[in-house]
């Protein structure tokens, strides 16, 4: 072997320790500062902000989990809640209030985490999946009433509940979804609510089962239709692969290969419009809020009124929307957070010969889906809210969780963080 031989080999030794080193170090946890070098660029767990190209600007964590979570919200005086669910393994508290930057207590209290047996499931959580602030300081719940190992709600389970944050929490009521309409494995995901609907308000909802369906709620009579139910539009693509940090994505059962199936997901409400994204595809859709309000219509009346506006260029999760007419999707593919503009006068670009600013809503031919930031601490972003300026979401390596790894093995690296970004704007009203 040549002198230049060797002096090679040292060299690339040496860089391989350097970087199995900096890895190490990447993946015992948040360091202080990133070295140069990004050794987990090509399989970060969300330590280092540089693991990819950043578009946006730096995010600042609020809080840290050392469990997964999937749902978050805030009440006007900056609380932050969270949600862990029971789809893949127990969890304590269904639902906290965080109290620390790490610190947690179950929210409302301590004796709605589990439901008994034999206790009346309308007054506590088996599954809660989401929590959502309503415009009347009121907190709402959705719980899917699926319990750990089971592929159908309990009788009288799945719900959503509505919680006075202005009289000590207290439970207001809750709105058990009919059991007619959960045939099938409907799969509460994620609600919104519009309290200016209707003569109470109306709470919609989104079903991530493989069939998908929207579920709307009278909040006045508690009356609630199923819409949707196997369509295209809120099912996923057939024999759908993901990808997740350069890695493809495939549901497992032990050694056996399977397709993810999740259906309709995230949800929020713009510029009087549901919208919605399936989970298993990279695609999103939008119908009239009036459309679903009226029981009377015909399914077929309410599947011609939805509108595809066009991909969106990445699996996504949780959708929020803010008062300058601003849908956001969490585009857990692509490690960032995508927006569209649905008012006209935020547009600040010629599209399809449409100029600049102007009134009324855009053409859905004219939705340009961009990116809001995108950063390697941001590891499958789900549920998203905003306030005071802020879009708040918190993140928890979905991709990594047994359901989407060979033999079932949980990859997810804790601890997993919630971060906020200032984006100028308020919730949606």
């Amino acid at each position: 072997m040549t002198r230049a031989a060797v002096t090679l080999l040292l060299v690339t030794s040496l860089a391989f320790v350097i970087a199995q080193e900096q890895q190490q170090q990447c993946l015992a946890g948040f360091p202080s500062t990133c070295p140069s070098f990004a050794p987990c660029s090509n399989g970060t767990l969300g330590v280092c902000p540089t693991d990819f190209t950043i578009v946006g600007p730096s995010l600042e964590p609020v809080h840290e989990s050392s469990k997964p979570p999937t749902g978050l919200a805030l009440d006007n005086a900056k609380n932050l809640f969270l949600t862990y669910p029971r789809n893949t393994g127990a969890t304590p508290n269904n639902v906290v209030l965080c109290t620390s930057f790490t610190g947690e207590e179950p929210w409302p209290s301590a004796a709605f985490q589990n439901c008994t047996q034999g206790q009346d499931p309308s007054t506590c959580f088996i599954n809660v999946q989401n929590v959502v602030l309503d415009s009347q300081n009121v907190m709402w719940a959705v719980d899917s009433g699926i319990p750990l190992g089971s592929e159908s709600a309990t009788p009288g389970g799945a719900k959503v509940m509505a919680f006075n944050l202005s009289a000590d929490n207290a439970l207001i009521r809750t709105y058990p979804i009919p059991e007619p309409l959960l045939h099938d494995g409907a799969n509460a995901n994620d609600v919104r609510i519009n309290n200016t609907q209707g003569t109470g308000g109306f709470a919609f909802i989104t079903d991530e089962s493989k069939y998908g369906s929207l579920i709307a709620i009278d909040l006045d009579t508690g009356d609630a239709v199923r819409r949707l139910f196997n369509t295209s539009v809120v099912m996923a693509d057939d024999k759908y692969v993901g990808s997740y940090d350069g890695q493809q994505t495939y549901s497992w059962n032990g050694t056996t290969k399977r397709f993810t199936t999740t259906g309709s997901d995230g949800i929020a409400l713009q510029s009087g419009n549901v919208y919605w994204g399936v989970l298993a595809s990279r695609r999103y859709y939008y119908v009239p809020q009036s459309v679903l309000t009226n029981f009377s219509a015909s399914d077929e009346e309410v599947l011609d009124a939805v509108v595809f506006p066009g991909q969106l260029g990445s699996e996504q999760a949780g959708f929020t929307a803010d008062d300058k007419g601003t849908l956001y999707m969490t585009a857990s593919e692509q490690n960032a957070i995508y927006y569209v503009d649905t008012v006209q006068s935020e547009v600040c670009e010629e599209v399809n010969g449409t100029p600049p600013d102007g009134e009324g809503l855009v053409d859905p031919n004219n939705y340009v889906v961009k990116t809001l930031i995108r950063n390697g601490l941001i590891q499958h972003a789900d549920s998203a809210a905003i306030l005071d300026g802020y879009l708040y979401f918190n993140t928890n390596q979905l991709e990594r969780s047994p359901t989407f790894q060979y033999n079932n093995t949980d990859n997810r690296r804790g601890p997993f963080r919630s971060y906020r970004v200032y984006i100028g704007a308020g919730p949606a009203v």
